[in-house]
């Protein structure tokens, strides 16, 4: 086994700097475009994907709702459909369109999101999977005003990966 990359509270601090310059900035954007979102949920997965085997994945609920309804999104998707139970008509379809889906930046799925997102993720995932079954919440966001909060959801589900080494970094 290898050793960790990161400390516990290194890797806490990162998860923070995540949400914060990365996830954030995202939801804000998608909030600003359409004033009738209310909330956001941000979930992680970790699967094999084209490149690594222990690559971390990230999806987005956004509804109109207090609080994303996950079930409706991971059917929707599933079906190929609009989720007009998150984004009631006549947003469902437009939403997308605008948006270009919303995505991080420079997301670091085979790198860095690995020591500081696996441990809150399930075991034993694929990529054939629904985002129900597949991706765990980590992060909620709502509007507040003109402002956001943002609660951490998320729980550690697989403590000995907190800070774990991506499996291409085989130092030692």
């Amino acid at each position: 086994m290898t050793s960790p990359k990161f400390t516990p509270a290194e890797t806490a601090a990162l998860r923070e700097q995540f949400l914060r310059e990365m996830i954030e900035p995202v939801v804000r954007r998608c909030f600003q475009r359409h004033p009738s979102l209310r909330s956001a949920l941000f979930l992680v997965a970790q699967y094999w994907n084209d490149e690594a085997d222990d690559a971390v994945h990230y999806e987005f609920v956004f509804s109109q709702l207090e609080t994303p309804d996950v079930a409706a999104a991971s059917n929707a998707a599933r079906e190929g459909e609009d989720d007009t139970v998150n984004l009631a008509a006549p947003l469902a379809a437009p939403f997308w369109d605008t948006l270009a889906e919303p995505y991080v930046e420079a997301w670091p799925d085979n790198h860095e999101a690995i020591p500081v997102f696996a441990a809150f993720t399930r075991e034993d995932c694929h990529q054939e999977m629904s985002i129900l079954e597949a991706y765990a919440p980590y992060a909620l966001f709502r509007r507040a005003g003109e402002d956001l909060s943002v609660e951490v959801v998320g729980q550690m589900l697989r403590p000995w990966l907190d800070g774990v080494r991506p499996s291409w970094d085989g130092l030692e």
